[in-house]
């Protein structure tokens, strides 16, 4: 049963252990598991890591706040919202999530929203049925508790239902839900391209209808500033494009969303295939992925692209952050004329910057998924002579001959031509013409002028 599986769940972990003793010191309360962690163990997915929130009925916040104390550390984050964090003793965060705890809350959209996904006015209340908590989220899915003292499984919007049969649909009207925050619109596409499942219809009828609103903006304190933030859209666009980016682009596709977030890609998507590359894309290679979904954009449309985008704005810190730095290198790179000729005909320090860098790796990758398999094994032939010559292993650094400070102890003035002279030296480094320190050395003063 579902329901021993989750009472599994909840007694083997661990950071869990607070469970029982907090249902026996508090005969009665409620307490609910909700959110990912309860879908995930429904879907019967294994997760390495897993969120937990929980919802307490029948106890007020400072009762909450006070036992829970005892236990770890405890932090309220919203003094109507009735959410805290919970650390229980033990453990940090560098080992697990904090765990959220809260009151069971009802949600008003507040006046003047234009659908940001902090408008909303929030009131906790111990003791609202939990069927009136779950009604306020976005999916079905999400909108499932289990009483843990009960063991029994609560779902008034048949989301079980909608996970067995992979739909993701909107709890009550669709373009309600989504007026009330616009970021449930990319949460319903990240899902889909995570999960595999299919949007409802009438669900996807309102992201289409609604989409054009995603870049919506606003004055606040004499500034205009976006009513979806970037880093919620970047954040959202990501994970999608991460975890299944064939799935993805296509859901971006059909929602609108590529048009509304990627200026000027509505033009490029008309060309036959644009995004039939994308079939043979990978799970985690986010920068092939973004660097080939805007390989058709100009350079302004590319910058406009990664602002409206919020690729820009993910954390410093988040795995899943790519350089834009490197996105805009790899496109104009994919929009120069590769060859197999260009590629063996490339000066050894030019071949070294574009192949066997930080990018290389992923320049080859984009040529496999573009179908430009010859180029692709002429540019992994010519780096593997290289590294056979030079022996050292894949992405190891060939040390160069000489540096900076050897060029102008040889009479190069300091400026740009150290540069062109390195780059030289370097040239015939790589193509196997200069092999030693001193070779390079009596090239660099034969080949000087002579004064």
């Amino acid at each position: 049963m579902k329901e021993d599986v989750l009472t599994k769940l909840i007694k083997q972990t661990p950071a869990l252990a607070f469970v029982d003793p907090f249902l026996e010191t508090h005969p009665n309360a409620q307490l609910y598991l909700v959110g990912g962690a309860l879908r995930d163990t429904l879907l019967g997915r294994k997760m390495a890591e897993m969120d937990f929130d929980f919802v307490i009925r029948g106890l007020e916040a400072d009762a909450v706040q006070t036992w829970f104390s005892t236990q770890g550390e405890i932090n309220l984050v919203g003094q109507h919202f009735g959410v805290f964090k919970f650390m229980p003793r033990g453990y940090s965060s560098d080992r697990i999530a904090f765990i959220d705890l809260a009151l069971p809350r009802t949600e008003a959209v507040a006046e003047g929203s234009l659908g940001g996904y902090k408008d909303f006015d929030v009131q906790s209340d111990p003791n609202l049925p939990i069927e009136d908590d779950l009604a306020r989220r976005d999916f079905t899915m999400n909108a499932i508790a289990f009483d843990v003292r009960m063991e029994k499984l609560v779902d008034p919007f048949q989301g079980q239902t909608d996970l067995s049969q992979k739909i993701i649909r909107a709890v009550g009207n669709p373009e309600e839900r989504f007026r009330e925050d616009l970021t449930r619109m990319l949460r319903a596409i990240r899902f889909s391209a995570e999960l595999g499942f299919t949007i409802e219809e009438s669900t996807m009828s309102a992201i289409q209808t609604l989409m054009s609103e995603i870049n919506r903006m606003r004055e606040v304190d004499g500034k205009l500033e976006f009513v979806v933030p970037r880093e919620i859209v970047g954040e959202e666009l990501a994970k999608a494009l991460f975890r299944n980016p064939s799935r993805a682009t296509l859901i971006l596709r059909d929602s609108g969303a590529l048009k509304e977030l990627f200026l000027g890609i509505q033009d490029v998507l008309a060309q036959k295939d644009y995004l039939e590359p994308f079939t043979r894309t990978q799970p985690n290679e986010l920068l092939v992925v973004v660097a080939l979904l805007m390989r058709g954009l100009s350079q302004e449309q590319l910058h406009n692209a990664i602002h409206l985008s919020g690729l820009d704005r993910l954390p410093r810190d988040s795995s899943i952050r790519i350089d834009v730095g490197d996105v805009l290198w790899l496109t104009k790179i994919l929009q120069s004329d590769l060859s197999v000729h260009v590629v063996e005909g490339l000066p050894g320090s030019e071949f070294e910057r574009q192949f066997m860098n930080g990018h290389g790796t992923a320049l080859v990758r984009c040529l496999d998924v573009l179908d430009q398999k010859k180029v692709a094994d002429a540019a992994r032939g010519r780096r593997k002579e290289i590294e056979n010559r030079w022996l050292v292993d894949y992405d190891e650094t060939i040390a160069p001959l000489l540096s900076g400070n050897d060029v102008l102890a040889a009479g190069v003035p300091a400026g740009p031509k150290v540069r062109l002279w390195l780059d030289g030296i370097r040239d015939l480094q790589l193509d196997g013409r200069l092999m030693t320190r001193e070779a390079a050395l009596t090239w660099l003063k034969d080949n000087l002028p002579r004064e």
